[in-house]
């Protein structure tokens, strides 16, 4: 039999649950919940290759612009997100950016667009155990202008403000259950719309939260699939998702070019 520390285990020289070793990773890590769109970077990097694939955790590393840059699924919600940032701070990166999609709670914002996040509403559970809540969840202003910048760049219409990261899809949402009856969507969006939270999503606050505790860079762009608004959904959200992770790269490289002048 083969053991590790329980406590803080490595296999072979390698984290244990993204199973990648320090000199595999680039300094800017992209963080798309879904596995499967790790796949997407194989057309929009050069040298773009698949390291590990564990769980919920797809890894692969690639270069754009002739930087080094990785994507590492998070899986959904804040517990798997937590050991996905931890592993990655712990390998030295300098920035995080979660790149995924989102529901908006203003009816004039079109799906498809998307949302850059200032900041997060700390509702996902796992940061909780780091910091007490009153410690806000905010983005880097270098990753932040980057992906503006990016945005502007590559003419993709965005929106910047505060999410509120819940970890819950449903009820945490408001959203009724399938077979449920009296329940009141409306009365739990009002809630977050007095508020003036701009969007809903799983992950921003862990790695936002994590991300400053540690002084790791992070940030969060968005796609829009759906508008709780105006109850619109969008089925076929490959083409914004390609584009989005255009832009991520984009923002990606224009952080690492600024990082050289601190």
């Amino acid at each position: 039999m083969k053991y590790a520390s329980a406590s803080n285990p490595s296999i072979d020289g390698k984290v244990p649950h993204l199973r990648i070793s320090k000199e595999q990773i680039g300094d800017v890590v992209l963080l798309p919940g879904d596995p499967g769109r790790v796949k997407l970077f194989y057309d929009l990097c050069d040298d773009f290759e698949i390291l590990s694939e564990n769980r919920e955790y797809t890894v692969g590393t690639g270069f754009y612009r002739g930087k080094k840059i990785s994507v590492c699924s998070t899986g959904i919600g804040a517990p798997s997100t937590e050991i996905a940032v931890i592993q990655l701070i712990s390998l030295g990166v300098k920035g995080l950016i979660r790149i995924g999609g989102t529901g908006v709670l203003k009816e004039e914002i079109p799906c498809g667009s998307y949302v850059i996040n200032t900041g997060a509403m700390r509702r996902g559970g796992s940061s909780i155990f780091y910091a007490p809540p009153e410690y806000p969840a905010v983005a880097s202003l270098e990753i932040t202008n980057a992906l503006i910048d990016a945005c502007r760049e590559n003419g993709v219409e965005y929106t910047t403000g505060i999410c509120a990261s819940v970890g819950s899809f449903y009820h945490g949402q408001g959203r009724a259950l399938p077979f449920e009856t009296g329940y009141d969507e409306a009365a739990e969006i009002e809630r977050y719309r007095k508020l003036n939270i701009l969007n809903l999503e799983m992950e921003a606050e862990t790695i936002l939260t994590l991300s400053s505790l540690y002084q790791v860079h992070a940030g969060s762009i968005c796609s829009v699939h759906c508008n709780r608004i105006t109850d619109e959904w969008l089925v076929d959200n490959l083409e914004s998702q390609v584009n989005l992770c255009k832009t991520a790269l984009s923002g990606a490289s224009k952080f690492l070019e600024a990082s050289h002048a601190w």
